[in-house]
């Protein structure tokens, strides 16, 4: 075989086959989609709709929110007619962990400076991996925030400490 002509290579490796989509995330995400629209929809029930002709500022809000919340519904009854009520297993790890690091952020961002808190975010965000690279944690953590610092502190000029104070 010549290195020009692999297709019996290609032919052996075949790619793999997604997974069909389960009923569970068609009722999940329509469940999303429907508070989602229904929380729009409440939201912005005080605006005024008006006509197709005189539009009013909750016309558009008003129909893409009820469009989301009968998306939502459409995919909440497709996803039960498949038969999906077994929930896939979902990581808490990760999320509480990157939750944890927004929240560490944003609660030392205006005592220890840009540069400190994204180091502490960063490090605690990459605890929500699986594998934890520790060797090169510090040196992706110190880029980060030396990227954080040089860009929104130095070239936009963003009104945040940089350093702590």
């Amino acid at each position: 075989m010549s290195p020009l002509n692999d297709s019996d290579a290609r032919a052996a490796v075949a790619p793999p086959e997604p997974a069909p989509a389960s009923g569970a995330n068609d009722v999940l995400l329509g469940l999303l989609f429907a508070a989602i629209g229904a929380a729009a929809l409440y939201i912005g029930r005080d605006y005024v709709f008006g006509t197709s002709l005189r539009m009013g500022p909750g016309f558009l809000p008003r129909i893409v929110a009820g469009g989301l919340t009968l998306l939502g519904l459409v995919l909440v009854i497709r996803g039960i007619l498949a038969g999906g009520w077994a929930l896939p297993v979902i990581g808490w790890r990760p999320i509480l962990l990157i939750s944890l690091a927004v929240i560490v952020f944003a609660a030392t961002i205006d005592r220890l400076g840009l540069f400190v808190a994204s180091l502490l975010s960063v490090a605690i965000g990459t605890c929500a991996a699986q594998e934890i690279r520790w060797k090169e944690l510090p040196f992706v953590a110190f880029g980060l925030a030396a990227f954080c610092t040089i860009l929104f502190g130095y070239l936009l000029k963003i009104s945040m400490p940089v350093w702590p104070q």
